[in-house]
């Protein structure tokens, strides 16, 4: 009798697949064997899908000691024989034994029955289903006749899962008896640990053992090709996670696929290449072209199996290891798997679907050739760039310039396309550069040509290749020196280009003057505009004259290609002059009424204003969102408009984040190419420096401010409209010990104060006069400027003035009063959300013996920053992901910010985080 342990025994050679979780089988095989021995002869077919260890299982019953008694024949069906006529009945044959259609005409079996008659016999026939059909009919007979013969036929036959009808199954016709039927399935996890453990000499570790069941579906055929692939680069047996293996893995996955059918093997190819990607609902059937089912079977087989994991709303089902994915792959080029997006961005469209899911499938290809492929990607590249995904926007426009264009449309995209690149910072720029001077070349009409050589202007200034720009300017003057409404355009974008630069900013003055002093008429609004902002930041005008100014600007009608510029002046004069409202009101239109590209140097001051406003009505938290959000988000625009960063940076000092506030300030870096000289690099440093005096390092903080101030000066921007640095440096003096020159310094920041004046640039000065004075006269300054600043409701600079007072009055043992004083400021802060103030106030209040403030732990005040900006953007209808990436976070860190926010607000649902916002607002 056949010994079913003697059978397990081959299970353990490494030469080739085991036999493990197949004693079952062997048992039944033995108990066969023995029957036919004894003259009663039987049919054992072994079904199973291809790789499950059919041929082992008849490899270990010729070897096995059982059968020597036997004669064992064997015939091995193949495809290319199946046209030929007992084919498959002729290789049963062995020694002495001459087996096939006699000359005689003698049937098959009639010989059969003759040999077995000297001999119990063992015949193995493996892959029936390929048998010619001769052959095959000859088998059927011997089933039906095999119970009176010494005879045992074990037959094996591929079946894959699933099917149920359709081709014919070997043994089907044959009476219930006549057969005895074992299904093979792959091994369970315990029989995928069990030959793990005696491939490497010792039990797997569990993770292994997890990524071998998931990568093979516990099939021997891959199992075996896989720990050979990864052991042979292994070189000794391990842990080899991590490693990609090839060789005859992938040859494993490709014998496995080939055997499954084209239709399967394609299918499997595009389920491969599509991991990932959205399909837009496209089932994996229709892709690969398949109507007969055996996808669909074949894809229920591999998630019975596990192979498959589910990829997630809207896309296919995934292979649940990056092994098998890849194997799967290994033999189709780029070419092929760019058609798979191709044809499925094609069917897409033809749907309807959105420009962004069949632009994601363009950017797999190189190139479509079809006409709706450019309208497409420029269509999703518009999509991503006003949601603030630039690298996308950058990504799509690069693609769509691969696609036939016409000229003028080319020289479009590479506008859009510069300007994206520019805004990524190096080396980007520098590629969005080339591509806005390639724009300017291509451009036909006039103004589509002052639209590029403008973006490439600013491009160039923001750089620090100020000069390069101003050239540019000037051979876009020379083109339109007879179209005087595109020439007054060129010049005011000249000038702003110009403030990028302190000397070149000092000429184009000179030249307003010469200018202003020949026309009777006086200057054009762009260039009054900017005459009248160099002469307020120099202290020649005060506030009421530069109001007076705002309203000729706005009064008077500009030509069409100067009107931004003449609104981007008029509102940094208003914003200046303490007329918020008009500010606002000017940056506003503005920005609706902006067509050009987000490089425009005028479309970039109104970004200034509107967040310098913010940040004088105290509101960081809105700051920092605008900053963050789809139409200016910081990590884009910072890079070309550094006052954006300088108010962030500011944003986030006053809201209590000084280690993310100087991370910001040291990252951008005020000696940056090209810094020297210009204005938005001087309010950088003016921030750093507060920064650092916030930080409890005075001397740092000296330095930096009195860098600005000399570079202010420079270009003759005295004025503290611009930058305080005055008053900032003379709190650093106090803190050094030298009240002489902070008080110096405060007395100069008075006087141009009062020339402007006022009350909030007249209120700052006189504070920081107070604390340097000291003693009855600084407590008589110092409550001059609480009055003013309390009667004009300047809270931003109110409370810094009644925490300057208070703790004068502190020092002069007025103790009562300087906790009334106090109490004050640590209210309105916390109202505007000053943390900083807050935790200066508090502990000036612990100092004049008040008790501790008890802080609030519930409602909105207590959300960190973070939080904040995330509950803004989440009330505003932004999914997860979205606000992950328009804030930079990852999407685990924005979910735990929502979290950490439901608890304070005392909220369960994303609905009812605007209603609680405005509640403790």
């Amino acid at each position: 009798m056949i010994s079913s342990a003697a059978l397990a025994g081959v299970g353990r050679d490494r030469s080739g697949p085991g036999l493990v979780e197949r004693r079952a089988v062997l048992d039944e095989a033995a108990r066969l064997a023995e029957l036919a021995r004894h003259g009663h002869g039987s049919l054992l077919l072994l079904t199973g899908p291809t790789g499950v260890g059919r041929s082992a299982l008849l490899d270990a019953l010729a070897r096995s000691e059982a059968a020597r008694p036997m004669t064992v024949l064997r015939a091995n069906c193949a495809a290319d024989e199946a046209t030929h006529p007992y084919a498959a009945a002729r290789q049963l044959a062995g020694a002495g034994v001459e087996f096939g259609p006699g000359p005689d005409g003698a049937a098959p079996w009639e010989l059969l029955r003759e040999h077995a008659a000297r001999r119990p016999m063992l015949l193995l026939v493996d892959d029936v289903q390929h048998a010619d059909p001769p052959s095959l009919c000859w088998l059927s007979q011997l089933g039906r006749r095999l119970e009176r013969l010494p005879v045992l036929a074990v037959v094996t036959e591929r079946r894959r899962p699933g099917r149920t009808g359709g081709t014919p199954r070997f043994g089907q016709d044959l009476p219930a008896g006549a057969v005895h039927p074992h299904r093979l399935g792959p091994l369970t996890r315990g029989g995928v640990a069990e030959l793990l453990a005696a491939r490497l000499g010792r039990p797997a570790p569990e993770d292994l053992v997890d990524d071998c069941l998931r990568a093979t579906g516990g099939t021997p055929l891959l199992l075996h090709a896989l720990l050979n692939a990864l052991l042979a680069e292994l070189g000794t047996p391990g842990h080899p996670l991590g490693d990609t293996p090839g060789g005859a893995f992938q040859d494993a996955v490709g014998h496995w696929l080939r055997a499954a059918g084209e239709p399967v093997a394609t299918a499997a190819r595009i389920l491969a290449q599509l991991s990932g990607h959205p399909t837009g609902g496209a089932d994996l059937p229709t892709l690969a072209g398949d109507g007969t089912g055996r996808v669909a079977d074949w894809l229920h087989g591999l998630r019975a199996h596990g192979m498959l994991q589910d990829g997630g709303a809207g896309r296919l089902d995934e292979f649940a290891h990056p092994w098998l994915r890849t194997a799967v792959l290994a033999d189709w080029g780029q070419e092929r798997r760019a058609e798979v997006h191709h044809g499925l961005a094609a069917l897409l469209y033809d749907r309807g679907e959105s420009e962004d899911l069949i632009a994601g499938h363009l950017l797999q290809t190189e190139v479509c050739g079809a006409e709706w492929a450019a309208d497409v990607l420029i269509g999703a590249a518009r999509t991503a760039r006003r949601d603030g995904r630039t690298a996308r926007a950058v990504r799509l426009f690069r693609r769509a310039l691969r696609e036939p264009l016409t000229g003028h449309r080319r020289g479009t995209v590479l506008l859009e396309l510069g300007c994206q690149e520019v805004t990524l910072g190096p080396p980007e720029s520098v590629t969005g550069t080339r591509h806005l001077a390639q724009a300017v070349r291509l451009h036909q009409s006039d103004e589509a040509v002052f639209e590029a050589a403008n973006a490439l202007g600013s491009a160039l200034a923001g750089r620090g290749e100020t000069a390069a720009a101003l050239e540019v300017m000037e051979d876009l003057a020379e083109r339109f020196a007879d179209h005087p409404e595109l020439a007054r355009a060129v010049h005011a974008a000249a000038a702003l280009i110009a403030s990028h630069d302190g000397a070149s900013w000092l000429q184009v003055v000179e030249g307003l003057r010469r200018i202003e002093a020949r026309t009777p008429d006086g200057l054009a609004p762009a260039a009054l505009g900017m005459l009248t902002e160099y002469e307020a930041a120099s202290g020649a005008l005060s506030a009421a004259e530069a109001a007076g100014r705002i309203e000729q600007l706005t009064t008077r009608t500009p030509d069409t290609f100067s009107r931004s510029y003449v609104n981007a002046t008029a509102a940094t004069l208003a914003q200046w002059a303490d007329l918020l409202p008009l500010a606002d009101r000017l940056v506003a239109d503005g920005l609706s009424a902006h067509r050009g590209t987000p490089l425009h140097p005028a479309y970039q001051c109104l970004l200034s204003v509107r967040a310098e406003s913010r940040m004088m009505r105290s509101q960081y938290a809105l700051l920092l969102t605008e900053l963050h959000s789809a139409e200016n988000h910081l990590g884009v625009l910072a890079l070309n408009n550094s006052h954006l960063t300088s108010q962030a940076v500011l944003a986030l000092l006053e809201t209590g984040c000084l280690t993310e506030a100087r991370h910001l300030a040291t990252a951008a870096g005020a000696d940056a190419p090209g810094s020297e000289g210009s204005w938005e690099w001087n309010e950088l440093l003016y921030a750093r420096g507060l920064v650092e005096l916030a930080a409890g390092r005075p001397t740092e903080a000296l330095t930096a401010l009195q860098e600005c101030g000399r570079r202010q000066g420079e270009r003759h921007a005295v004025s503290p409209i611009v930058t305080p640095w005055r008053s900032a440096a003379a709190d650093c003096h106090l803190l050094l010990g030298q009240p002489g020159a902070a008080a110096e310094l405060a007395t100069e920041e008075l006087g141009l104060a009062r020339i402007w004046g006022t009350p909030r640039t007249i209120g700052r000065a006189l504070r920081a006069l107070g604390a340097a004075t000291g003693g009855r006269q600084g407590l008589t300054t110092a409550g001059e400027a609480v009055d003013l600043l309390r009667a004009d409701g300047l809270e931003t600079e109110l409370i810094p003035a009644l925490l300057g007072l208070g703790r004068l009055l502190l020092g002069s043992g007025r103790r009562a009063a300087a906790r009334d004083t106090l109490r004050e400021a640590v209210t309105l802060a916390e109202r505007t959300g000053a943390l900083r103030l807050v935790a200066v106030g508090t502990e000036l209040l612990l100092a004049s013996g008040a008790r501790p403030v008890k802080q609030r732990h519930t409602g909105a005040q207590a959300l960190t920053d973070s939080e904040k900006r995330v509950c803004r953007l989440a009330a505003e209808g932004h999914s997860n992901p979205e606000i992950a990436e328009l804030l930079h976070l990852a999407l685990r860190t924005v979910e735990t910010h929502l979290t950490n926010s439901f608890r304070k607000l005392g909220i369960r649902r994303r609905a009812e985080i605007a209603a609680q916002l405005a509640h403790d607002a």
